[in-house]
């Protein structure tokens, strides 16, 4: 199919958007659309995330309404004295809805099956609460989006290659802030703490693979959001970020669109120049 524009704006994240740019390659752009500088996929960021848990006497009620009840920034800005660049935020649950924690707890042994099986549940129940580390995640280019040269999609369009190891900055930064978790686990009487550093599955926010930028060497799209490379492409998503940033980055990525759109309102004369 295709389907003519005048402008196309591509809102696929850090992940669909440059395998789509990668996939588009032609004669004219054999290394993929708008890709002149070479950084579309590179620059993955994710936000690597910590989770320190402990449990307390007080019935929390955690699985009513929302578990994540507050945040703190205290630990967000580069302090040289720490060991890393940038930093983290740390972000606090009251317990866990019902059925994660009977999952979460018979995974670690604490809930038995058959005799004992309701009482360990109700004991473990409602007590929980955790500080979280959101890590910010910094830009590194072999981090990055490739397409995967077998595996292919249903439609037989190749699948991405996800390469990413997480840096010796952030796991410094997830060490500390796992550290002060533990502290304020101890201050909050809590017991049978148990931490999980890094969380294995914690690739939500996917960044950075089509940052935007000035200089169309460094970076794929313009501090508008238009490609370098052709003018009528805009990106709107969370691949244009140049940084992770410590904090969950929905809010920021509609923000970004909304200013992308307002910007492309204001230019609509002189839009392609």
């Amino acid at each position: 199919m295709f389907q003519p524009a005048h402008v196309v704006v591509v809102a696929c994240n850090g992940v669909g958007t440059p395998r789509l740019l990668l996939n588009s390659a032609t004669a004219r752009c054999p290394d993929g659309l708008a890709n002149s500088s070479g950084l579309v996929g590179r620059n993955l960021m994710f936000h690597p995330w910590a989770v320190v848990s402990g449990y307390v006497d007080e019935k929390l009620d955690g699985h009513r309404g929302s578990p994540l009840c507050m945040w703190s920034q205290e630990f967000y800005e580069s302090d040289p004295s720490r060991g890393f660049v940038r930093g983290y935020e740390h972000q606090f649950g009251r317990g866990a809805q019902v059925i994660s924690e009977g999952i979460q707890n018979m995974a670690l042994g604490r809930i038995p099956w058959g005799e004992g099986h309701h009482d360990a549940f109700r004991h473990w129940s409602g007590r929980r609460f955790s500080v979280e580390v959101c890590c910010e995640d910094l830009p590194e280019a072999h981090n990055r989006v490739t397409l995967d040269p077998v595996l292919k999609d249903g439609h037989g369009i190749a699948a991405p290659r996800i390469s990413y190891r997480i840096s010796e900055n952030s796991r410094r930064i997830l060490a500390h802030g796992v550290a002060r978790g533990q502290e304020i686990m101890v201050a909050a009487g809590a017991s049978d703490m148990h931490v999980t550093c890094p969380v294995p599955v914690a690739g939500w926010h996917l960044l950075g693979t089509c940052r935007m930028g000035a200089d169309p060497a460094r970076s794929v799209v313009n501090e508008w959001g238009r490609s370098h490379d052709v003018k009528n492409l805009f990106v709107v998503d969370g691949s244009v970020f140049v940084t992770s940033g410590g904090v969950n980055p929905t809010t920021t990525i509609q923000a970004i669109a909304l200013y992308i759109a307002d910007q492309m309102k204001q230019r609509l004369a002189t839009l392609f120049e």
